[in-house]
């Protein structure tokens, strides 16, 4: 082992003896050790993001929007001979929607001038192909039927009164019964709802409900009539109260335009906030010729017994028959 170490070392000094005489004389430059990269990873900067812009989408062009036009209201100026009741009737609305349109006007104090805003949106005329009249689809819970057909008669201004005679088939009253009235002819139909001028239809009884068109209304025209609501009164339903009649049977001339009656209404028991009396005139075959709604003027809250003076015309034709209904609403407390 030892010899193996000097001969090791004698190579060793050998070839640095051949290398210096290789390179010859002069200043022997050690090579500059470069001292080896460190194991640290070098940290690369990331630059921060850059925020993308913002997709902002154009404003799209504002349409402006559709001014449907409203339609005029439907007004009426008072006459000397009108009153609220009878402009009511004319435009087949309720006496108190025609109030609660106008609270500002006084029903029996109505000065000729006055302008009344009229609660219907009229219908217009209607020239679609294959609109026909509604079909009624048969119920057999309905407690009404129309004891005749309906009938229409034509006013001076153009428009017309349509009644059609509702009958209670049922043994218990029925509220706020309507009939959708249609006109139809020379390719235009109207249609309008009519009500009875009384709230209750009793029970076993018939009474008209009515309508009126606005003119212009088609010529030859056909009037069809359906019953399309009503409501039940229950059995303890104690909001109306048990009113008679006492009147004599008026005397109708020959070919009368009008009759007149007078009467007074009683009520058993019980305080009533309104009385109302609808007289109905009829022709010889039964038909409706006219009616009329008398009231009391202001509610009472002691009366028994009211007084009533009534006068119906007849549209047109004969009269030949009067008949008079009644209704009492009582005061809740």
């Amino acid at each position: 082992m030892q010899k193996m170490k000097l001969k090791l070392g004698l190579i060793f000094w050998i070839l640095l003896m051949l290398v210096l005489s290789a390179c010859g004389t002069g200043d022997v430059s050690l090579p500059t050790i470069v001292p080896l990269p460190t194991d640290t990873p070098a940290i690369a900067l990331t630059p921060s993001a850059t925020p993308l812009p913002t997709n902002t989408l154009a404003p799209s062009p504002t349409t402006p929007p559709t001014h449907t036009p409203t339609p005029a209201p439907v007004t009426y100026t008072v006459t000397e001979k009108d009153d609220m009741f009878g402009v009511a009737l004319r435009y087949g609305v309720s006496l108190d929607a025609l109030k609660a349109a106008n609270p500002t006007v006084i029903p029996n104090m109505m000065s000729v001038g006055t302008v009344l805003i009229i609660p219907v949106t009229p219908t217009p005329p209607s020239t679609g192909a294959g609109q026909g009249d509604p079909t009624q689809t048969p119920d057999l819970f309905n407690p009404l039927r129309l004891a005749k057909a309906p009938v229409c008669y034509a006013d001076t201004l153009g428009g017309a009164y349509c009644f059609a005679q509702l009958e209670n088939i049922s043994q218990t009253p029925v509220e706020n019964p309507s009939v959708r009235f249609t006109l139809s002819g020379a390719g235009t139909t109207l249609e309008m709802d009519g009500i009875l001028l009384l709230n209750i239809l009793p029970a076993q009884k018939t009474m008209p409900a009515v309508a009126y068109f606005p003119p212009p209304i088609p010529g030859g025209f056909e009037v069809t009539a359906q019953i399309t609501d009503w409501l039940p009164v229950m059995p303890d339903d104690s909001r109306y109260l048990e009113a008679e009649i006492v009147a004599e049977a008026p005397t109708i001339a020959a070919g009368a335009g009008f009759v007149e009656v007078t009467g007074m209404v009683n009520l058993p028991q019980g305080q009533a906030e309104y009385v109302w009396v609808l007289g109905v005139v009829y022709d010889i075959n039964g038909q409706v010729l006219g009616l009329r709604r008398w009231e009391t003027e202001l509610p009472s809250t002691s009366a028994s017994s009211f007084p009533f003076d009534l006068r119906v015309f007849a549209m047109q034709g004969e009269i030949k028959e009067l008949k008079l209904f009644v209704e009492a609403y009582a005061t809740i407390p």
